[in-house]
């Protein structure tokens, strides 16, 4: 009430202040600027989401009542008094001012009757903390979490509430009395009724656990309430579709310590196992019974299990809806035959039209413009209403990462037979800015792993759906700037378009031949210094030892553009892409002191060189949500001609071939907002560089081929960077475990990858290593298994992983040394998605 009337005052005397103004100067003159004067704490980017979106707007009542009732909703200030302000010496355009007076500060939070739950413990389950502004909602949220937090620890009677008290400098501090009450603990449960199943078959199913060593038995009757219908779930799933728990009984004894224990008895009825009788429809003519029995999967004969017989009475409702036939009325009549212990359903159906689609309206969305939504679901006002398509743009939209909640709504519309489609959306932040230091990226182990990053992103461009960033990184080896900008959606059509203009730095390392034999290049069986001979050179992983590693530096210039289409098809998203880079390149060293090894090098010293390429891919996708999926598949091949000219100094083709598939292993309800969800995942990959036309082998840098990086490719493999090769075989499983949504997720990783000299090596000698290990023949692929950390949000795109690592020679597991208590490697590495 009092804040009420303090907006209905302000409401009065600012119409009082504006209408005192000669003629009204400002109503219908555009708002060009909105100012704040009185900020002490707030700042004023907190205000912008408000005011932004009127900049620019027309002023006149309606607006201003609607900026003031925002500023209000927000519990920062105390009072507001505005006023409007010429903003050019003609009074066309309107600068608004809106003087404040903040509410206090807080200084210091203290707790009081707190004997069982630390003041650091209530701190850290509070939002509220020194320095910030005092608000309503946040202290009654924050009670609201205490008491939360005292009934997980078994306090069901526990009481909070909030006072705010005077303190220095015009800041407050606020107090929270807690009265705790008595602390009650399980000390056991106790089954009636119960023949089907025994007590401990029961009592593994309930969230409440007794008191034990390694449990404290707290009692909350939030959980009791949800134990009670799992109970209720756990017999009706098997065939007992009247059973209930018919009462709850507690009794509360003190133990000669004091301690309030409670047992826990639950009366229950069982009554008859059902088996299904089957299913039959009447009024059916738009779909044939044949069709709508299709849709059950429960078989005659089998133990009724009530979760899918409802899903079975679902599937008959979502094939007429997916036909539009949403106005139907499907009202399915059990009979249950308590002798024969059977239940059957009549179904029974009223066909009505097909319900078409009047309006599809946007609501929520801020920044993000209507036109960005819309496209996004694959219907249009006039269409036949499809749940099928509604979910396919509700699954388009979840992939935008612009909104942090989509929900759709279907009331009816004007006439019958029309129906409206509201889409609500709540936006999260689309721009990322960032500095600081950051892992480099780089699997070369010589290389210094800590980069100065300053990165600039926005995925929803002024709300546009286009892509803009710009990114800096500097570290000792290397520096690069990066500009791009990709459109998602051309001329209406799903046909994107992408810019980027790339400008690099890095210092580098090659092997050298300064000393006799020298090698020209197109020698089998060359071996650069520090060997003397080729198998010397392969036993060592063609790795040089430092002392024989020449320096040098290169610089890289491109612009890149690329191009792709989108066909929503019933296997999936089809994608079909292209692409092309123009760039220069320049190698430098000193030819007086180095000799390189690799001809290529050797032959560009200090000379500008164009480094040009041209690619296409094809994709197939058919994943739920594309940066953290957890059903559905993807498949890609890509395909890069490296070298569009022939004065070019690299030539050669590279082929890269994914396919990745996810499943939802277990998705199991904790709380009301947390589910344990496991998601496996496996991928494979084949990578081939291969010769181009007209060119009797592959030209390529040695730092340009393929290897195992030990980061995102065998994970934990570090050493394993400077074994180049032709052909690259990527395998992993991995069991992903969401422990925040969307933002971290607990991995379990195997991997199995493997380099080869040449892509026919491959399939001509899978098992050999080429030589590139002392005195083996049997093995070429690098295995490792392990868990770790991964953040699932776009700004930190980071894994942390502990990965232990084996070969398999003469068919036994052989392990191999690690950083970690010598049988462990700590693995850093981005959370890439395939392209």
């Amino acid at each position: 009430m009092r804040l009420a009337f303090v907006v209905v005052l302000v409401f009065l005397m600012a119409s009082i202040g504006f209408t005192q103004q000669s003629d009204d100067w400002f109503q219908g003159k555009p708002i060009v600027r909105i100012t704040f004067d009185g900020l002490v704490n707030v700042r004023v980017s907190d205000l912008e989401g408000i005011t932004q979106p009127f900049v620019g707007r027309t002023f006149d009542d309606h607006t201003f009542w609607d900026i003031l009732g925002r500023l209000y909703a927000l519990e920062f200030f105390e009072t507001i008094s505005p006023s409007a302000i010429m903003a050019d010496a003609h009074g066309n355009e309107v600068l608004l001012r809106f003087t404040v007076t903040e509410r206090p500060m807080v200084s210091r939070i203290n707790f009081t009757g707190n004997s069982n739950l630390r003041r650091n413990e209530l701190l850290d389950t509070i939002l509220l903390s020194p320095n910030d502004i005092v608000t309503d909602i946040r202290l009654r949220l924050d009670e609201r979490a205490i008491v939360e937090r005292y009934l997980e620890r078994g306090f069901p009677d526990v009481r909070v509430r909030s006072e705010v008290l005077p303190g220095r400098d015009n800041a407050v501090v606020v107090v929270f009395h807690i009265e705790e009450g008595e602390m009650i603990a399980i000390e056991g449960f106790v089954f009636e009724g119960n023949t089907a199943f025994t007590s401990r078959t029961l009592q593994r199913q309930l969230s409440l656990r007794p008191r034990s060593l390694f449990n404290s038995g707290a009692f909350q009757e939030s959980r009791l309430i949800a134990d009670r219908h799992t109970l209720v779930q756990y017999y009706r799933d098997r065939g007992f579709l009247n059973a209930n728990v018919i009462d709850i009984v507690r009794e509360i004894r003190r133990d000669d310590r004091g301690n309030n224990l409670m047992t826990i008895t639950f009366k229950i009825y069982e009554g008859t196992m059902f088996t299904f009788g089957g299913i039959t429809f009447e009024g059916n003519r738009i779909l044939s019974t044949e069709q709508l029995s299709a849709q059950v999967t429960s078989r005659v004969g089998d133990v009724a299990n009530e979760r899918r017989l409802h899903a079975d009475l679902m599937r008959i409702s979502d094939l007429y809806f997916e036909h539009g036939y949403i106005f139907n009325r499907i009202e399915p009549i059990p009979t249950q035959d308590l002798e024969a212990g059977t239940i059957s359903f009549h179904i029974h159906i009223i066909e009505r039209g097909r319900a078409h689609i009047e309006n599809i309206i946007v609501s929520g969305n801020q920044k993000t413009r209507d036109y960005v939504i819309l496209r996004e679901i694959p219907l249009v006002p006039g269409d036949v209403f499809s749940k099928a398509r509604v979910m396919e743009g509700l699954r388009n939209l979840h992939n935008l990462q612009y909104f942090s909640a989509i929900s759709p709504e279907t009331p009816p519309g004007s006439t019958d037979f029309l129906m409206d489609l509201i889409i609500n959306v709540e936006e999260m932040p689309t721009t990322d800015v960032q500095f600081g230091l950051t892992f480099s990226g780089s699997a070369d182990p010589d290389t210094f792993p800590i980069s100065l990053m300053a990165r600039w992103n926005d995925r929803n461009f002024m709300g546009s759906g286009n892509m803009i960033g710009a990114d800096l990184t500097v570290a000792p080896e290397t520096q690069a700037l990066t500009l791009q900008y990709t459109e998602r959606w051309m001329m209406g059509l799903p046909l994107s378009a992408s810019f980027d203009f790339t400008a690099m730095h890095m210092n580098r390392r090659a092997a050298m031949q300064n000393f006799p034999p020298f090698f020209h290049g197109d020698e089998p069986f060359a071996f650069p210094d520090g060997f003397s001979s080729f198998e010397e050179y392969e036993a060592a992983f063609r790795i040089p030892p430092d002392q024989y590693l020449m320096p040098y530096n290169q610089w890289r210039v491109s612009l890149g553009a690329g191009t792709g289409y989108r066909w929503m098809t019933h296997l999936g998203v089809l994608g079909l892409g292209g692409g092309v880079r123009l760039g220069m390149m320049l190698n430098s060293y000193d030819s007086d002191l180095f000799r390189p090894f690799d001809p290529i090098l050797r032959e560009n010293n200090n000379r500008w060189s164009p480094s040009t390429s041209i690619w296409s891919s094809f994709s197939l996708d058919r994943r739920d949500l594309f940066f953290d999926p957890s059903s559905g598949y993807y498949v890609v091949q890509r395909l890069g001609y490296y070298g569009i000219f022939p004065f070019e100094r690299e030539h050669y083709i590279r082929t890269d071939t994914r396919a990745e598939w996810f499943y939802t292993l277990i998705d199991v309800p904790v709380t009301d907002t947390w589910n344990f969800k496991a998601v496996f995942g496996i991928h494979t990959g084949l990578s081939f560089i291969l010769r181009q036309p007209f060119f009797d082998r592959p030209y390529i840098e040695e730092a340009s081929r393929l290897a195992v990086d030990g980061m995102f490719i065998g994970r934990g493999w570090m050493h394993e960077f400077r074994r180049k090769g032709n052909a690259l075989w990527l395998n992993w499983v991995e069991i992903r475990i969401p422990v925040v949504p969307g933002i971290l997720a607990w991995d379990f990783f195997f991997d199995a990858a493997g380099i080869k000299p040449t892509p026919g090596a491959l399939f001509t000698n899978f098992f050999g290593d080429d030589g590139s290990l002392a005195g083996s023949d049997t093995f070429f692929m690098r295995f490792s298994f392990g868990g770790g950390f991964r953040f699932t949000i776009p700004q930190f795109p980071f894994r942390f992983s502990i990965a232990r690592r084996f070969l398999i020679r003469d068919g036994a597991a052989e392990w191999q040394r690690g950083g970690i208590g010598n049988m462990f490697d700590f693995v850093v590495s981005f959370a890439m998605t395939t392209y």
